[in-house]
């Protein structure tokens, strides 16, 4: 059988290049049973986090990103944090956490947060 695109992945999936504690983040995307799956990345002050919705929760990804935001910031309050459904920065983060470069890190995410303000 054929598939497009490419094979979803599921689960939650971090990258931690800070010294904070990730279980909170990862309790808080667990219980959300409107995602399929999660890439988060930890940078210095920063929390980016590319979510993948489930089919029929599609159209309301953002009050989903707004209501994980707001969970994060109580949890993670010295973080500036993005949380987005869009599939670039799915697919940016989960390369990013793939490659595990910690030289570039900080310029990728720079880029991520351009792609975020860009309008499509």
């Amino acid at each position: 059988m054929l598939v497009g695109c490419a094979p979803r992945e599921d689960g939650i999936r971090i990258y931690n290049a800070s010294e904070v504690n990730t279980n909170e983040a990862e309790e808080v995307f667990a219980k959300e049973d409107r995602l399929v799956s999660t890439n988060i990345i930890f940078h210095d002050e920063e929390m980016i986090s590319g979510v993948t919705v489930k089919t029929f929760s599609r159209f309301h990804k953002e009050k989903i990103e707004k209501e994980l935001k707001k969970k994060l910031k109580e949890a993670y309050p010295e973080f500036d944090i993005i949380v987005s459904a869009d599939n670039k920065i799915v697919h940016k983060t989960s390369k990013l956490i793939q490659d595990k470069d910690d030289k570039n890190l900080g310029k990728e995410l720079k880029k991520l947060v351009s792609l975020l303000k860009e309008e499509t």
